[in-house]
């Protein structure tokens, strides 16, 4: 198992996020089945999409969105854009 924590010490960058958090962006992306795989994803599934995101954080992107793109590339297997360029959150009942 990768431990990210073990990275960070060789200098491989990573972004630390929450997965319940995440999972209502990429919702709000429109991707809620690669929000329901997030919240069952393994420590090394983590890894590989903090790592990655932490890759994509040198564009022109927010932290959210480069976390999403990432949770998507590693899910699926491939890049691709995120379904909603702009989030749109359910609204409160």
């Amino acid at each position: 198992m990768t431990n990210l924590l073990d990275l960070l010490d060789k200098g491989v960058g990573g972004v630390s996020f929450n997965p319940k958090d995440l999972a209502v962006e990429l919702v709000a992306y429109g991707e809620p089945d690669v929000a329901r795989m997030l919240l069952d994803m393994s420590p090394d599934t983590y890894t590989q999409i903090s790592v990655l995101a932490g890759r994509l954080l040198s564009g022109n992107l927010t932290i959210d969105k480069a976390i999403c793109l990432a949770a998507v590339e590693v899910f699926e297997g491939r890049s691709r854009p995120l379904r909603r360029k702009r989030r749109v959150y359910p609204k409160a009942v």
